[in-house]
This record gives C-alpha cells, structure tokens and sequence, in this order.
C-alpha cells in the first residue's frame, strides 16, 4: 500500500515532513516542495489525487472562495479530508490584518454539504465532519476569556469570544447521471 498523499497548501514557514509544501513563491526564503499560485486554476495536481489537504491560515487570503473549495474538490480523492484553519469572522484576527480578503463563521462550510438549503453555489458536496471554533490562549487577559461560561452561545452578541474555526470536510462524490 502506497503512503496516503498530503498536501500542504500555503505552507509558508510551516514545513511539514511527510507532506507535499506547497507556497506561491521562493523568493520571500519560503521552503516548499512545489511553488504556485493558489489563485490560478487548476492546481498543478491530477484529479483525485490527494488523501489529505491542509491550509492553515491561507483561506481569508484568497480571493474566490467558491473556485477554492471546488478545487480543493476536484484534488482529493474521494473520502479524502480536506482542514481547513482560519480567522473568526467575529473576532479581531479576521480584520487586523490587510491581506484578509474572506471571513469565516462556523456555519460558512455548510453551503457545501448536502443539508444546507443553500448549497446551489457549488455542485461539489463535502461532508462536514467538525466546525470548531477555537481561541488563543498567549495572554493573560485572553485566559480569563476563556474562562467565561456559555461562551459559544453569547458570540452573537459580542465580538472577540473566539479567535479561529477549524474545519474538518469528506469529499463526497458526485452521483453519477441518470441516463434516460
């Protein structure tokens, strides 16, 4: 049996052993394996061909989330998982930097699952294995946020409960046509 492939989308100085690195460019001293960009379609990589995706921290920079999330489809193979880590649409991390172009809740990937009455942007169906919103703990005053009870119900009221969602998805693959 082969090793499963693993790509690394938008690396940057994330190297990972095991995985294929992949980052836009080699002339800002980023090590990958493999250099292009994330914005181009297609992807330089045959379909069905990876096992696991990641991208840390490289969604909210792209600019065409739906191109995204159909090439991410068209790469895995099927029952592949594709992570997908980024900034809170509510909290500060999503805004403060200038190279953000996408915000993200927890509910953004389930336009792409078979259940959300909204998935007619994309004929490509992922099924949503985890929607975690996740918070940073490096400061004092962060910690005591982190303290505060019931706090996943009390983010449609203040900003800044949280600082990131993680996403887990499955490829699903498409049904074939019916021929008539």
């Amino acid at each position: 049996m082969s090793e499963p492939i693993k790509l690394n989308l938008g690396c940057g100085n994330d190297y990972r052993s095991g995985w294929i690195n992949c980052d836009t460019s080699s002339t800002h001293n980023i090590k990958a394996d493999k250099y292009f960009d994330l914005e181009i379609f297609p992807w330089p990589f045959p379909d069905n061909h990876a096992d696991e995706i990641l991208l840390e921290q490289v969604m909210e920079h792209l600019p065409n989330t739906l191109a995204t999330i159909n090439e991410l489809w068209r790469i895995l193979k099927p029952g592949g998982i594709v992570r997908i880590n980024v900034p809170y649409a509510k909290s500060d991390c999503a805004y403060q930097d200038p190279t953000h172009r996408k915000f993200f809740t927890e509910k953004t990937m389930d336009y792409f699952t078979e259940a959300s009455p909204w998935n007619f942007y994309s004929p490509k169906r992922f099924k949503l294995l985890r929607a975690e919103l996740t918070a940073m703990n490096t400061t004092p005053l962060l910690k005591l946020r982190n303290l505060v009870p019931f706090r996943k119900y009390l983010t449609g009221f203040f900003w800044n409960m949280y600082d990131g969602v993680s996403f887990e998805l499955q490829k699903i693959a498409l049904a074939a046509p019916v021929n008539r």
